[in-house]
């Protein structure tokens, strides 16, 4: 019983020594990123008299996750634990297409969800794809977007205008900073797009 009680001892003692240099080792750092596109166009010389409220965006469950997103050879899909966006992209994208709108000038006005200003016109989008694509010999930041006005005053919300929007930026070096790089690139000519097209667009004033 002697012998029992000290191997149990000495099993006690090597399980505590081992989570001690578990305990003191260095622990793998995670990394936040940020998409944060930058509009150098110039802006309208004058608004449209509109009220445009933006929706927050709804975006696929693929590319729900504030990990960032790989697609790889195979078909496979994977998520890195250690390098993540700050916040959920569907909420980042959506302030900073709330951003880009403002300073585009092509608006009189740019309106959240929760305002009681009745708007003008409603602008809704899709985020479809946010994702490194490793599957080939050049890696990629894909991102697809798709987007509607719909004009809330008729009876059938009629959507006057739509738009969908795809992107595929070459990165450098394979790593999550160029990757977010190549994302926030991909972003910024959607959003470019997209004001464009909605400049051209026969919406009410």
């Amino acid at each position: 019983m002697k012998r029992y009680h000290i191997l149990v001892a000495l099993l006690v003692t090597a399980l505590a020594a081992s989570a001690c240099v578990k305990l003191g080792s260095k622990p793998l750092e995670k990394r936040y990123y940020q998409i944060s596109p930058v509009r150098t166009a110039q802006k309208a010389d004058a608004p449209r008299n509109i009220l445009l409220m933006v929706r927050r965006l709804a975006i696929s469950e693929l590319y729900n996750s504030r990990e960032l997103v790989y697609r790889a050879a195979g078909e496979r899909v994977e998520s890195d634990f250690y390098n993540m966006f700050f916040v959920n992209p569907a909420s980042m994208l959506t302030t900073e297409l709330r951003r880009w709108l403002r300073e585009s000038g092509e608006f009189s006005h740019i309106l959240e969800p929760g305002s009681m200003v009745v708007p003008t016109l409603t602008l809704e989008g899709t985020i479809n794809a946010l994702y490194g694509d490793y599957s080939g010999d050049q890696p990629a930041a894909v991102v697809e977007m798709q987007f509607f006005v719909v004009d809330e005053s008729t009876a059938d919300n009629a959507i006057v205008f739509s738009g969908s929007y795809t992107e595929r930026v070459p990165v450098a070096d394979a790593d999550p900073q160029n990757l977010v790089k190549a994302m926030t690139q991909g972003v910024e000519q959607v959003y470019a797009a997209l004001e464009t097209d909605l400049a051209a667009a026969p919406l009410k004033d």
